[in-house]
């Protein structure tokens, strides 16, 4: 079987691992939720790789390990109610996931410097989603306890990650810019229901809102990057 059909079927395959998670939280199903959902990452992984057309490059490398500590975070986030340091743990392997899709995504764009933006331009950028993060920062401030450091920093992460997306415009197809910031946006909006719902106001249906944001957030991020890698054919 060759690594198209291999990719097309492994497409399939994470749909439906998709159907089974989101049913899981659906009907309240934790003894199949804690078979699919660290299933998640390994399979789009691998579909990563099997649909690629070039040679393994540095962005895909840095993609790969910000998969891997995707699946450490959604391991230790499905243990946060047997120990509250789960979610410290989690934090920790999404910030470094966060991280490196930075610098996957500073490799996947063609060569040049970003001066070709104007300081309005980079106002606009940044403007947005600094807002965002200070808004949400101010609206939590009072529930976060001993949480305050590492959840601004988190933020400050995430955001530094939406913007390493952003300044990919005009330096990749259109169709893997679009794929990769709305994978980012989706990041944060996944990441924002679940600090709101821990530490403002639980939310009817959390857990589905939040993975079904998070799966679009990485199947989008994940498809940008290889559109682009299969354009440098």
């Amino acid at each position: 079987m060759n690594d198209n059909k291999t990719a097309q079927i492994l497409k399939y395959v994470f749909v439906v691992i998709t159907v089974v998670e989101l049913a899981s939280h659906a009907f309240g199903w934790k003894f199949l939720n804690e078979f699919t959902k660290p299933l998640l990452m390994p399979v789009l992984l691998v579909y990563l790789r099997k649909g690629m057309k070039v040679p393994v490059n540095l962005s895909f490398i840095f993609a790969v390990f910000a998969l891997v500590f995707s699946w450490f975070g959604d391991v230790a986030l499905m243990y946060v109610h047997k120990r509250e340091w789960f979610f410290l743990l989690g934090l920790g392997a999404f910030a470094v996931a966060q991280s490196l899709y930075f610098f996957s995504f500073k490799h996947a764009k063609t060569s040049g410097g970003d001066d070709n933006f104007t300081p309005f331009q980079h106002v606009l950028n940044v403007f947005p989603f600094a807002v965002f993060a200070i808004g949400l920062l101010w609206t939590l401030w009072p529930s976060l306890g001993g949480l305050k450091l590492p959840v601004t920093v988190y933020a400050s992460l995430i955001v530094t990650m939406a913007l390493g997306a952003i300044y990919r415009n005009g330096r990749t197809s259109t169709e893997s810019f679009n794929q990769v910031v709305f994978g980012a946006i989706l990041f944060i909006l996944s990441d924002s229901l679940i600090a709101i719902n821990k530490f403002y106001a639980p939310m009817e249906n959390a857990s589905i809102w939040i993975m079904s944001t998070y799966i679009l957030a990485q199947w989008n991020i994940i498809n940008g990057l290889q559109k682009h890698y299969n354009n440098q054919l």
